[in-house]
């Protein structure tokens, strides 16, 4: 299977690290860049290229290193105990709030964050393993008959089409 086509469930947890690192960094590297380039638009301001780039650097460091912390913790941990379930997701969340508490050097939103992502993490695990979806998404191809801003058809129109061959009551002839 081809690096850019992975998903981070094709495999079991505890293989393929790599493959999850690339991954998990991937997707943190397209929202974060997004989130990034918004705050240095509309907040920081750096003057130069040097310092736009420290402050990419800044902003988008510490999700690489949540994203890491939790694939690394996650495979150590499922390698180590020998099992695939909650535990070891509660584990990973639970150091990723604790290394993002020391990277942003707040101790209180570390210690809070990393029981978020400890029960998030477990309620993920437990999702994956009992068949259930833990956030709902869109389906991929839909195709409502009036249109809608998510479409790629681009109607738009308040009524249906009209059928072939209809005439309009003023063009009529009696």
């Amino acid at each position: 299977m081809s690096l850019f086509r992975y998903s981070y469930y094709d495999t079991p947890d505890g293989k393929d690290l790599i493959k999850k690192l690339f991954y998990t960094n991937k997707q943190v590297s397209i929202i974060g860049f997004g989130l990034a380039t918004s705050e240095i638009i509309l907040v920081s301001k750096p003057f130069g290229y040097l310092n736009t780039a420290y402050r990419y650097g800044q902003l988008m460091g510490p999700m690489f290193a949540a994203t890491s912390t939790f694939c690394l913790v996650t495979h150590l941990s499922t390698n180590i105990r020998g099992k695939d379930d909650m535990v070891n997701y509660a584990i990973g969340g639970f150091s990723t709030g604790i290394i993002t508490g020391i990277l942003l050097n707040q101790k209180m939103v570390g210690t809070w964050l990393a029981v978020a992502l400890a029960c998030i993490g477990a309620a993920k695990k437990h999702s994956k393993l009992n068949n259930y979806e833990f956030h709902p998404t869109f389906p991929k191809f839909r195709k409502p008959i009036h249109g809608d801003f998510r479409t790629p058809y681009k109607n738009w129109s308040l009524y249906e089409m009209r059928p072939k061959g209809w005439i309009a009551a003023e063009e009529r002839q009696e």
